[in-house]
């Protein structure tokens, strides 16, 4: 199998509310999309998302990726091996994970519909309902709580709190979001690496206390050894997610047992191939697993969605969709509140308009 055509274009969805970390803020989705066209008329679709405060890559980066190594490298090369198409993916420039990922994911695409399945069922996996936690974005306490008590009535039952204000007043969000959605609601707290070692450590007995069930990179992603004396003080479950991007980074911190949880992101990862690998690695070392994303778009979503459903991932993060106003294609996963449909079409189950 070999390309004869291959097309990149470009989408701005905006989100229903901002999307705001301790990192970034963006109100819409900016993505950058993958249309491969094999010789037998198959296409394969991915796309990515430009998120240059955590992965360096803007869009402009991206395309420039994608113009001048990426596809060129595909085009003159047979297909037919899978395992050699994507390692040579991952050679063809150093870093730009976001435009490795979306050429990873329409490659995926691709070999599925080749063989006549739906990519879940292509990773080995069972096609299932799955169900997500939703963000809750950094804001005042008030905004804060409004925003939980408006996914609350929207039927989800796990929140992830972005926290990092620097203004002293993280607790007292987090406490007025449970006294707002109650004890049944489980909470995840993600500080996007905006905590020293010593506020973490200050913090825990009041989020012990709230009953939350992980915290996601507490510090800055290079703190290995604070983030591994914070996992082996701490009753709650600690997540590395800036602190992972590849398989080198997750076996430094396996070897410093510095986190109980990893999340896997497609755009961090370079795509779905090489996070098969992570899930099985850090599976062997006693790591529990979670599926998130970026905010993105439908088609990267997905694919992280057939991934988390494939690998029965133990927690996952894909509530990007949700707060999507338009899903900007035809097919691919759905919401109703938590819950994501997956797709059972061929493939990724994703078209793009012409």
């Amino acid at each position: 199998m070999r390309l004869v055509a291959t097309e990149i274009s470009k989408r701005s969805i905006p989100l229903s509310v901002p999307f705001r970390t301790a990192v970034r803020e963006v109100a819409s989705v900016e993505e950058i999309r993958v249309t491969l066209i094999s010789d037998g008329a198959i296409q394969g679709v991915g796309s990515a998302a430009p998120t240059a405060a955590i992965t360096g890559d803007t869009t402009g980066s991206i395309e420039a990726a994608l113009t001048d190594y990426l596809l060129p490298r595909l085009c003159a090369m047979e297909l037919d091996h899978e395992h050699e198409v994507f390692r040579e993916v991952g050679r063809a420039l150093q870093g730009n994970p976001s435009a490795k990922a979306a050429v990873d994911i329409a490659l995926h695409d691709l070999y599925a519909k080749a063989q006549g399945q739906s990519l879940t069922a292509w990773l080995g996996g069972s096609i299932k309902p799955l169900f997500t936690d939703a963000t809750v974005s950094l804001g005042t306490v008030e905004a804060m709580t409004e925003q939980a008590e408006r996914l609350l009535a929207q039927g989800f039952s796990c929140l992830k709190v972005k926290l990092g204000g620097h203004d002293g007043r993280d607790m007292a969000r987090l406490q007025a979001i449970r006294d707002e959605v109650g004890a049944s609601m489980v909470l995840r707290v993600d500080a996007n690496q905006a905590w020293s070692l010593g506020e973490a450590f200050s913090y825990l007995p009041v989020m012990v206390r709230l009953g939350v069930e992980l915290v996601e990179q507490p510090l800055a992603s290079d703190d290995l050894f604070g983030l591994g004396e914070l996992t082996r003080q701490s009753a709650l479950l600690i997540a590395a997610d800036e602190a992972v991007y590849g398989l080198k980074d997750l076996l430094r911190i396996i070897q410093g047992r510095a986190a109980d949880v990893i999340n896997i992101k497609l755009m961090k990862s370079e795509g779905l191939y090489h996070a098969r690998t992570m899930i099985q690695v850090a599976r062997a070392a006693g790591l529990k697993v979670m599926i998130g994303s970026m905010m993105e778009g439908m088609t990267s979503l997905t694919a992280a969605a057939c991934l988390a459903s494939a690998y029965d991932v133990d927690f996952v993060d894909l509530d990007a969709g949700f707060f999507l106003t338009q899903a900007g294609v035809a097919g691919g996963i759905s919401y109703s509140g938590p819950r994501i449909e997956l797709p059972r079409a061929l493939g990724l189950g994703v078209s793009y308009a012409s």
